[in-house]
């Protein structure tokens, strides 16, 4: 059963919902309408500003940028003109150490013949390790091929001297290692040293173009 409010007629109804539009909804959208315009001239007013301070940024930074990359050529520039001659005397001196442990000028510049050739051995090897190690600096101006040869030529003299003594007999002197080095010298009809110099010689000309 469907029950009508005979007081409360369709026109009431109405009336009801226009005054409530009126003092409810109206304001309201009033309200949101003026809030969407202070936010679209708050807008309008920030935009421009963030495009100006977006631009000039990276400008800026592109300015900065440019600016320290011709900074770092030049410095780059400034520092191997500043190396060159430490680059150049690394080459001098690694050549100068490769001349001192030949076996001809090494066993000649510390002829002991009074010593045993066991005695002789280990002066010999410690001779080449303490001339290398007062050289270790030079491995920053010359290439890791470069100080690479180095090492494999110093290792190599050391085995030569190693193998000489070990066909000697345990009453051998010291005259004898040096003699027994040179023959095994000339049996490998090479010499390491001189291999080692030759490749520093070609790098430094590559380098250098000398």
């Amino acid at each position: 059963m469907c029950l009508k409010n005979d007081n409360f007629s369709d026109v009431d109804t109405f009336k009801l919902h226009t005054r409530y539009n009126f003092l409810i909804l109206r304001p309201f959208k009033k309200l949101h309408m003026d809030s969407l315009s202070i936010f679209i001239d708050i807008f309008k007013f920030i935009l421009p500003a963030v495009v100006v301070f977006l631009v000039s940024y990276f400008t800026l930074k592109k300015m900065l940028d440019n600016h320290y990359e011709q900074r770092l050529l030049e410095f780059r520039q400034q520092n191997r003109k500043g190396m060159l001659p430490a680059k150049i005397q690394a080459y001098e001196r690694l050549t100068i150490y490769l001349e001192r442990i030949n076996p001809s000028n090494l066993l000649l510049r510390t002829n002991q013949p009074n010593a045993t050739a066991s005695a002789y051995k280990t002066f010999l090897i410690t001779t080449i390790n303490d001339e290398f190690n007062h050289n270790l600096a030079q491995q920053l101006y010359v290439s890791p091929q470069s100080w690479q040869v180095l090492k494999v030529v110093k290792d190599e003299m050391i085995r030569l001297i190693n193998e000489s003594l070990a066909k000697l007999d345990s009453n051998s002197m010291g005259v004898d290692l040096s003699k027994a080095i040179l023959e095994e010298v000339i049996r490998r009809e090479e010499v390491p040293t001189d291999k080692a110099i030759n490749f520093l010689k070609k790098e430094f000309k590559l380098i250098f173009d000398f």
